[in-house]
């Protein structure tokens, strides 16, 4: 026997489940957006003095070139949009929230703004933290156009 189909009475069946999934999305969502908000308070308290002075100055103590540091402090702030003081041994995808595309980019760039030639094999250890990425930058030799230019113009 056939029974027939009644959409109004269906749409009211599934009304109640679907209010509830969107009710707990939306829960979840705005606990997930407070905690991301709590951390950032939290880390721009926990860094306050940080600078991108501190930071140069900080590296520039174990023999990194201050020029680098400076750079990579800049375009993580002014490019990435990172909203908080960056630290040396910050995560690159953790703390910063880059994702390998980003930080192959950040490479990439930084080597062209810094007149070095991209080396992905100058280091055998992954690029993960903030130094590693200045450590890579400083390692990866001068470019040659920059260097040309260099002995040109002595």
């Amino acid at each position: 026997m056939f029974t027939p189909f009644d959409a109004s009475l269906f749409l009211k069946q599934l009304i109640l489940p679907f209010l509830s999934a969107l009710l707990l999305a939306a829960l979840v969502f705005g606990v997930l957006k407070y905690q991301a908000h709590q951390r950032l308070q939290r880390m721009l308290k926990q860094r306050e003095g940080v600078t991108q002075a501190s930071f140069t100055e900080h590296l520039e103590k174990y023999g990194v070139d201050p020029i680098i540091a400076a750079s990579t402090y800049r375009y993580l702030q002014e490019v990435q949009l990172v909203r908080f003081p960056i630290m040396a041994g910050d995560n690159l995808d953790e703390d910063l929230g880059l994702d390998s595309t980003d930080i192959r980019q950040t490479i990439l760039e930084l080597s062209v703004a810094l007149n070095r030639e991209y080396s992905p094999g100058v280091r055998s250890t992954p690029v993960v933290t903030v130094e590693d990425l200045v450590r890579l930058l400083q390692a990866s030799p001068r470019s040659r156009q920059s260097s040309a230019r260099h002995h040109v113009a002595a």
